[in-house]
Parts: structure tokens; C-alpha cells; sequence
């Protein structure tokens, strides 16, 4: 390849050099080198290239009238892309807007000669801040800022990883939102949630994940959290009550020994305990004042009882039944039980032989119960042993142990 050299030294030598050239092209434009006189459009060490139209060419001179090694930095100052090309029109780089590259010659035994390109990058963030802009960001002008996508659900659905940063408003009646898997999403994963609807919204993990150490998280109307996943469970944090529909109900699986309730369950007025007791339970509630209603559904022949760790007053629920209970942050105290020692009157439902209305805590099949108008029965293990009307007393079965 040629190089051009000192005819006194011998040494490689280039034409003569600009430092800087500022242009604005409005049609395809062909650069000279600052040799023999030429000082229009002319190639300069840094040139900062403004393109009034799209789709515009920077053609470069011969390459056989410099030596290997001569270079350029081109600049994008504009808004509109154009294409740097060699002599013959061939593309060497496509540069976009606020982006820098470095051209530089390494073979001149033809007018195109070859060319390298380096991109130096962009002169300003705006060309990569969209491009940088993950979940939770977006790009405006030259910066990342951060961002909330909002989304409106109306249906049952299954929360992605793709949903981070979400801002998911529920416009549905009563319906149920899944949290994506905690192992999948990883530790930091968040979306925040609102019940914009008309009726309560369940939020539910998969597998064995939780959510506030919970099994679900209900939201009532107006209501709204931030979920945020740990890695191997869910937490939430700005939870807004609301004022209207204060009550959220707890779902509790217990099977014996000593449960205490955290704060945030302790928070929920409605508490529903289910499981196969292997032995009594006792529930700890929070040593605060509060209002509850307990519904105990356990199976098995063990008892589950209510206090807080100061201990004070306890409250046992028996199996199947729902109970309204005080807490004064010391005491439990059922809320229905009466002052005196008699009521005056105690209306029950007509019930049946197998369910009758008045049974026991060990024998819900015996009892009392209304057979019809003026007709009061008598069960035993859930069948009639005696009925009393207003014609008097029938024993199907008869009278056992002697006779009238």
C-alpha cells in the first residue's frame, strides 16, 4: 500500500490537518482533504455533523491521497441519522443521533480503501436512556426517571414477573389476584395494588409462599398496598385502610399448641380458625384493644382457647360455633355474655331431627327442635324419641325402665 513520505527524512507524512469542522448537511455531501488549497467541507480531526433531512450521506475522499492511520471522529449533533460512506458510496457507518465514531483508515490501495469504525457512544444519555429503561423506569429527554405502568384487572388473575414496578387497580366485583412465584421473581421484585371495584379482593401466593406470614390478604373497597417479594415469601408495607369497610377477615389453619398471632393478623377483626387439632390450642392474640369475631371450625377432641401474653381472662370457643370477644390489651372477654342471670325471651331456628335447634357442645344430633306449628320433638342421635302436641305426648319407641 502507498504511504506518503518526507522526501528529506523519509518519514510517513499526512496531508495537512483541521482540528474541527462544524457542518450542516442538507443533501448528500462529499468531504475534501485540507490539501492544494481546498477549504470547503473539508475532513477535520473532530467534526460535529448536523443532518437537516434524514437519510443523508457523508461521502469520504480518496483514500489513496492519505496514509494509512488517518482518522476521524464523527459527531451526530442533530436529530435526523446519516450514513458516513467512502469514496465509491459504500457504507461505513450509519450514526445516529448523539452518537460518536472513530474512523480510521487501514488500507489505501483503492480510492474506497478500508476503513474501521469504533463507536465512542453518545454525547448525550438520551440515546441510551430508552434503551436502559427496564420495569419501573422510563425514559424522559436524557434521563431515567422512575415510573409506576398502571394496569386495570377486572378478572381472576395470575401476576408475572414482567408485572415489577406495576401499579394493578382492581375495577372487578369480587374476585382473586395470584402472586407469581417468590423463588421465580426473586428478592426486591414489588407491584402495588388497589381495590378500586365493588367488592373485596383476595391476594393469594402460590405453593407454600406467604404473604405477611399469611395464607391470603384481603383487600376491601378503596383499599391499597405495596407487595414486595423477600425471596422466599411476600411482605407488605403502606397498607390504606379503609374507612368505610373496616373489616378484613383472617384465615387461620391451626393444629395445636401455642399459635401467636403477628400484628398484622392480630389486625383483622374477622378470624376464622380451620384444621385437625392434635391438641389444644391457644391463640395469642396482640396484648392491644380491640374487637373480634371468632369462628372456630377445627375438627378433633381438643379445645381452643384465646388470650394474650399477659395473660388476664381467656375466652374457649368451642368446636363450630362464632363468638363476638373484647380484648383490653390484658383480658379476652365474650362480648355475649349477659350481665344477668336469666333472659327473658330466646328465639331459636325450627332445626330439625338430625340438626336439632337447642343440642350440646359433645352431641349436636340431640337436643330440641320444632316439628311444626305446636309440635315440639325430641331427638336422640339425630332421630324423633318423642314428640309433645297439643293432643299430648308420643313415644314411638315406648317408654323404657316400666310403664305409666
Amino acid at each position: 500500500m502507498t504511504n506518503y513520505v518526507n522526501p528529506l527524512t523519509g518519514s510517513t507524512i499526512n496531508p495537512s490537518q483541521v482540528g474541527y469542522e462544524s457542518l450542516s448537511i442538507s443533501v448528500n455531501t462529499t468531504l475534501n482533504w485540507p490539501i492544494n488549497g481546498n477549504d470547503t467541507s473539508v475532513v477535520a480531526n473532530i467534526m460535529d455533523i448536523t443532518a437537516t433531512v434524514g437519510s443523508l450521506s457523508l461521502i469520504l475522499p480518496s483514500a489513496q491521497q492519505v496514509s494509512v492511520g488517518q482518522n476521524i471522529i464523527i459527531r451526530n449533533v442533530g436529530s435526523n441519522q446519516f450514513n458516513v460512506t467512502n469514496a465509491g458510496g459504500g457504507v461505513i457507518a450509519t450514526i445516529t443521533s448523539g452518537i460518536a465514531n472513530f474512523i480510521y483508515l487501514t488500507n489505501n490501495s483503492t480510492d474506497n480503501g478500508t476503513w474501521t469504525v469504533i463507536t465512542f457512544g453518545a454525547g448525550t444519555s438520551s440515546a441510551n436512556a430508552s434503551t436502559l429503561a427496564g420495569y419501573g423506569l422510563a425514559a424522559l429527554n436524557t434521563t431515567l426517571n422512575q415510573a409506576y405502568n398502571l394496569s386495570t384487572i377486572a378478572s381472576t388473575y395470575t401476576l408475572l414477573p414482567s408485572d415489577r414496578a406495576n401499579f394493578i387497580v382492581w375495577t372487578g366485583g369480587a374476585g382473586a389476584l395470584t402472586l407469581p412465584s417468590s423463588s421465580g421473581v426473586g428478592n426486591n421484585w414489588f407491584v402495588i395494588v388497589r381495590n378500586g371495584g365493588s367488592g373485596i379482593l383476595t391476594i393469594t401466593p402460590q405453593g407454600i409462599d406467604t404473604i405477611d406470614g399469611n395464607a391470603n390478604q384481603q383487600l376491601q373497597l378503596t383499599e391499597s398496598m405495596v407487595i414486595v417479594c423477600n425471596g422466599t415469601g411476600f411482605n407488605t408495607f403502606a397498607y390504606g385502610r379503609s374507612n368505610q369497610f373496616a373489616f378484613t377477615t383472617l384465615a387461620k389453619n391451626v393444629t395445636g399448641g401455642t399459635v401467636t398471632l403477628t400484628s398484622a393478623e392480630g389486625a383483622n377483626i374477622i378470624q376464622e380458625y380451620s384444621g385437625t387439632l392434635s391438641s389444644n390450642c391457644t391463640v395469642v392474640v396482640p396484648s392491644t384493644v380491640q374487637l373480634y369475631s371468632l369462628q372456630n371450625g377445627t375438627s378433633g377432641a381438643y379445645s381452643l382457647t384465646f388470650r394474650t401474653s399477659g395473660g388476664g381472662s381467656n375466652v374457649v370457643l368451642p368446636q363450630g360455633q362464632t363468638i363476638i370477644v373484647v380484648c383490653d390489651g390484658t383480658n379476652v372477654y365474650n362480648a355475649q355474655t349477659s350481665t344477668i342471670a336469666t333472659t327473658s325471651s330466646l328465639t331459636l331456628g325450627n332445626g330439625s331431627a338430625g340438626s336439632p335447634s337447642l343440642n350440646f357442645t359433645g352431641d349436636a344430633t340431640t337436643g330440641l327442635y320444632l316439628i311444626g306449628s305446636g309440635q315440639l320433638g325430641f331427638s336422640a342421635g339425630g332421630t324423633n324419641r318423642m314428640s309433645l302436641t297439643s293432643t299430648g305426648l308420643l313415644v314411638p319407641v315406648g317408654i323404657g325402665g316400666g310403664v305409666f
